[in-house]
């Protein structure tokens, strides 16, 4: 668009003819008088101006056209261009265009999306201990992962498990499911090769990934034979393998906890260890379980009297850990990790009284229920377990037992 002035004549004449005081004829493009002197002839701007919708040459300097910025901005647009959203978008559009010449760029993942903001607003607090963990869960940890794709992955996949296992459209949890496991199979492939790898670049990285990775293996949805106590108990076998396993994994080159510990990560490794008296009837089951250990050495030179002592004491602490309020995934996993591997092989071998500190194990993921990660397994494992028990041991987890299920928890197993 230009601006031109309309074909009528001036009152006033040339500017020229108005310098000289003589009459003009207001002749254009030159009047009479400045064509005989050969003078620039020049109109003055009181006259009105029209928008034109075509604008004749402008001379550049070299002699050509001048370019009109504006016009180039919107040469996509067809002369008869209103001033729509439309046609404002379409010369938003040619800003950059140069440079975004042959690079559209992927699309956006919706659905990744989707699970990050679950990450944002709900998922991040199966992982957080109290408010000091929170920020780092919910905004450290996704930063972190922009630069290492397995943790990413991690987060993406426990986020859709979420979602899977408590999401308000039943309809799309199949779906939701099957995100979940191609996440994880992606993180678990680009994990493995980091494995021999360790460093302080990806140490924080690698602690976070492994947090996740347990919660998603206790959240996964577990479907155990009911006419096999035992299928129960080989699953939770197979998760504490896994807990240990990638929690000792930034543990295997050099130790890496003073480093973590001095980082952003810092209050995660804190514990505010608060030492409270147990309750009469919990003290009274530890000693029991105590006797046990020291009666089955003085019968079996063989038997692992210290391996037991050390999964008796650690039990101690985790339920001194939940009746001072700390309610926290961590008991689940520091139980876990630190049972002695002598302890994991007696597992494995069936032992009666690895059997029974699996079973106390069970109170301690009652503790946590109200976790949706870690749903029914407490229910599970103390019915598979006292199911295989015979009547010389289930006298040992009859605490257990009602924790779990109540005074009435004989009703239950008959079931």
């Amino acid at each position: 668009m230009a601006l031109r002035r309309p074909h009528r004549k001036s009152r006033h004449g040339c500017v020229e003819c108005k310098r000289r005081r003589v009459k003009c004829d207001e002749t254009r493009p030159s009047c009479t008088n400045c064509a005989k002197r050969h003078s620039e002839c020049e109109y003055g701007s009181s006259t009105s101006l029209l928008w034109a919708n075509e604008d004749p040459a402008i001379p550049g300097s070299d002699g050509g056209q001048a370019s009109d910025p504006v016009r180039g901005l919107s040469s996509s647009l067809s002369p008869t261009a209103g001033t729509g959203a439309a046609d404002s978008l379409g010369i938003l559009s040619q800003l950059g265009s140069e440079n975004a010449a042959g690079s559209a760029g992927p699309a956006l993942n919706l659905l990744d999306l989707e699970l990050m903001i679950q990450w944002c607003n709900s998922t991040f607090r199966t992982l957080s201990r109290n408010e000091r963990t929170d920020p780092i869960w919910r905004t450290i940890v996704p930063e972190e992962a922009l630069s290492h794709p397995f943790l990413m992955h991690g987060i993406l996949a426990l986020s859709s498990l979420h979602l899977a296992r408590t999401g308000p459209e039943p309809s799309r949890r199949a779906s939701y499911l099957n995100r979940a496991v191609a996440h994880q199979n992606q993180a678990l492939a680009l994990f493995r090769e980091l494995l021999g790898d360790v460093k302080e670049s990806n140490a924080k990285a690698m602690f976070a990934f492994a947090g996740i990775v347990v919660i998603y293996t206790f959240a996964f949805p577990h479907t155990p034979d009911v006419q096999d106590p035992w299928s129960c108990i080989d699953d939770l076998y197979q998760v504490l393998v896994l807990t240990r396993g990638v929690q000792q994994v930034i543990h295997a080159p050099r130790d890496f906890t003073s480093f973590l510990v001095d980082s952003s990560f810092g209050p995660i490794l804190q514990v505010e260890e608060i030492e409270v008296p147990l309750p009469e009837d919990t003290s009274a089951m530890l000693k029991q379980l105590r006797r046990a250990n020291e009666v089955c050495g003085a019968r079996d030179p063989n038997h692992e009297l210290q391996v037991y002592e050390r999964s008796i004491a650690n039990l101690e602490e985790m339920l001194n850990w939940c009746h001072s309020g700390i309610r926290a995934n961590t008991i689940a996993g520091r139980w876990a990790i630190r049972l002695h591997p002598r302890f994991m092989e007696l597992l494995r071998e069936r032992d009666p009284l690895a059997l029974v500190m699996l079973a106390h194990y069970g109170v301690l993921l009652h503790y946590l229920k109200h976790r949706w990660c870690f749903d029914e397994w407490c229910v599970r494992v103390s019915k598979a377990v006292w199911a295989i028990l015979d009547d010389q041991w289930r006298p040992l987890i009859e605490w257990a037992m009602k924790e779990i299920l109540g005074v009435n928890f004989l009703e239950q197993v008959d079931t």
